[in-house]
C-alpha cells in the first residue's frame, strides 16, 4: 500500500508540473491538503479555468467521504483527546482508514498501528510528489504512460484488501453502479459523495436479508 502512493505521489508531481504549478505549489498542495482524489480533481479543474470557490466547493465534496470514514473509526479512537486526536485525522485518507479499520475490526486496540501506517503514508506521498514535481517538468504526454488511471487503480486496491465478506462485495458493488452511472452522466464531482452515503443502504438491506434466511 506504501508503495502504491509512491507510484500515484510520483504521477501526481509530474501531472502537476504539467498542469502548470511550480515546483514549490505542488509540493505545497500535498503537504497542507493530504488527499489524492482531491488533488488531482483540483488540477482538472485548474486546467479547465474553474474559480477558487467553485475548486474549494468540489474538494469539499469529493473529501466529504472522510465524514463517513471518520464515524467508523470513532469508537476506536474515543480516548483519544486534543492534539493527538487532531493529528490523526489529519493523516484519514483512504489507505489509512482501510488498514486502520481492518487493524481494529481484528480485535486490537492500539492507535500506533494506524498512526504509524498514517505517517508513513503522508512521508511517502509527499516525497514522491518532490520527486515527481522535480522530474515531471519534463515528460511529455504522460497519459501514454496510463498515469491518469493511477489514483482509480488504487481505489480498486484498497476495495480488494479490504473486501473479506459478501457484505463487503454488496457495498462496493453498489457504490461502483452509483458512481458509474453518475460520472456517465456528467456529475463526477457528486458521484463520490453520493455513492459514499448511498451504498451503506446496501448494507443495511444485504444484511436485512442474510437475517431473513
Amino acid at each position: 500500500m506504501l508503495l502504491t502512493s509512491v507510484v500515484v505521489g510520483l504521477t501526481y508531481g509530474v501531472v502537476a508540473r504539467q498542469s502548470g504549478l511550480s515546483i514549490v505549489e505542488t509540493s505545497a498542495m500535498s503537504a497542507v491538503v493530504f488527499a489524492g482524489a482531491a488533488q488531482f480533481a483540483t488540477l482538472e479543474l485548474l486546467k479547465g479555468g474553474a474559480s477558487a470557490p467553485a475548486i474549494a466547493l468540489a474538494v469539499f465534496l469529493i473529501n466529504a467521504r472522510h465524514l463517513l470514514m471518520a464515524a467508523a473509526l470513532r469508537p476506536f479512537l474515543s480516548h483519544v483527546r486534543g492534539p493527538r486526536r487532531l493529528g490523526l485525522a489529519y493523516v484519514l485518507t483512504d489507505e489509512a482508514f482501510a488498514m486502520g479499520i481492518g487493524w481494529f475490526r481484528r480485535g486490537h486496540r492500539a492507535v500506533s498501528y494506524y498512526a504509524v501506517f498514517g505517517a508513513g503514508l503522508w512521508l511517502c506521498w509527499n516525497a514522491a510528489t518532490l520527486v515527481g514535481a522535480i522530474f515531471g517538468g519534463g515528460i511529455e504526454h504522460p497519459e501514454r504512460f496510463g498515469v491518469d488511471f493511477a489514483i482509480t487503480a488504487v481505489f480498486v486496491a484498497i476495495v480488494a484488501v479490504s473486501a473479506r465478506h459478501r457484505i463487503d462485495l454488496a457495498v462496493a458493488l453498489a457504490a461502483a453502479l452509483v458512481a458509474s452511472a453518475l460520472r456517465i452522466g456528467g456529475a463526477s464531482t457528486l458521484a463520490v459523495v453520493v455513492a459514499g452515503a448511498l451504498s451503506p443502504l446496501a448494507a443495511v438491506a444485504f444484511g436485512k436479508d442474510e437475517e431473513a434466511r
